[in-house]
């Protein structure tokens, strides 16, 4: 790139040169006096006089009378000539010497302004997966490479941040894969030692097995689910409270069964632009967490409401709330703010990044309110339906 900006600079200048040296050669040329006055006399006009060589003296042509006038001219016409030659020679040297300077003038800033590239070229060479922390920081002027260069800097700080994520959850991954596996391993060897294991004991075995089956189906579904979430879903009109009393009656068993209520606000039907699925995926894991998380005699309630031209399905619950500190991470894939507990309760730390990763592939956002002690508010955000989709659906 330097050697071809070098190149074009050079050419570019060259092809002005010579056009400037060739102009100026014409018009000095076209600029020669057609009539020259040597005090007041013409000394360019050649006059002429008979020649009376034939019979008679009768005139048989003419000649060019030789005065001190074409004499002159003559010397004009030299002087004139050389001049324009030595011009055209001093202009030649002239191009050449501007080629010469203008290629190494172009080689040097072409260098120096195609510096930041250069730098680019060397930080991209050291960058692998395991060493991504290598920075242009390129310091200059607020121009179109300084703009490369901060841009390359922060893809490196995207993929360095990407691959720090990777990195944790494959280990998260592998870990939650093992321990059901493990168990099942451990309870099938146990049993297998024991020649005199009874029926029982066999059952036992099969309840283990199955129970842990299904938290591994649950952990590969998932999984899935967050791998293959992209954007570019068909969204269309959905009805918040209809979502909301949906979830509240799938879940009125479990609920019933830990001593929670959950109850459905009143409030308008609000319209939103989503995914069915997917809103009923992420509101049924919000409320599916506010019973877990509830405890005995707890409160589970689900509003909807509009705020700031959108439409908003909030669930709050009565458990102990979630600290500054946890809150930050609560929506990161296999974080639990207890670990001990959230196994318990059957949980693998997927529930609400999946609500995160849903909500935000259908052009919404989920955030937390919590204090320790007072419970949890998680509000998801949606953009509401327009009126010529609701129009559309009604007929």
């Amino acid at each position: 790139m330097r050697f071809r900006l070098t190149v074009w600079y050079s050419s570019l200048l060259l092809v002005f040169g010579v056009a400037f040296v060739v102009a100026l050669n014409i018009a000095a040329r076209l600029d020669q006096p057609d009539v020259v006055l040597l005090q007041g006399v013409r000394v360019n006009d050649v006059e002429w006089q008979p020649v009376r060589n034939g019979p008679g003296g009768t005139i048989n042509g003419f000649q060019p009378v030789i005065t001190p006038s074409i004499i002159l001219k003559e010397a004009q016409d030299q002087i004139n000539s050389g001049n324009l030659d030595r011009l055209q020679s001093w202009s030649l040297v002239a191009v050449v010497g501007l080629t010469l300077a203008s290629g190494a003038g172009g080689y040097v800033l072409s260098g120096m302004m195609l510096r930041p590239v250069r730098d680019m070229t060397r930080v991209a060479s050291e960058i692998s997966a395991t060493n991504l922390s290598q920075r242009i920081n390129h310091q200059g002027p607020d121009d179109e490479l300084k703009a490369l260069a901060d841009t390359f800097d922060s893809m490196i700080d995207r993929l360095e941040t990407s691959f720090d994520r990777q990195r944790q959850f494959v280990q998260d991954a592998s870990h939650e894969l093992r321990t059901p596996l493990a168990a099942i391993r451990t309870n099938i060897e146990v049993t297998e030692l024991d020649p005199e294991a009874t029926n029982e004991e066999y059952r036992s075995l099969l309840e283990t097995v199955k129970h842990q089956t299904e938290r591994l189906t649950r952990l590969s579904e998932d999984l899935l689910l967050l791998s293959t979430n992209e954007g570019g879903l068909p969204l269309e009109p959905v009805s918040l409270r209809a979502i909301a009393a949906e979830v509240a009656n799938e879940l009125a068993p479990l609920a019933a069964a830990r001593g929670v209520q959950v109850h459905v606000e009143e409030g308008a039907d609000i319209e939103v632009d989503a995914n069915p699925d997917h809103l009923y995926r992420s509101v049924l894991n919000l409320v599916d967490n506010g019973i877990k998380y509830s405890g005995q005699i707890g409160r589970v309630a689900i509003a909807c409401v509009t705020a700031g031209g959108r439409g908003e399905i909030s669930v709050r619950d009565t458990g102990p709330g979630i600290g500054s500190g946890d809150a930050s991470r609560i929506f990161d894939r296999f974080y639990r703010v207890d670990r001990g507990r959230s196994r318990r309760e059957g949980g693998n730390g997927l529930g609400l990044a999946i609500v995160r990763e849903l909500v935000q592939g259908m052009g919404g956002t989920v955030r937390l309110a919590s204090l320790p002690g007072q419970g949890s508010t998680f509000t998801i955000s949606l953009p509401i339906a327009p009126a010529d989709d609701k129009t559309a659906e009604a007929m």
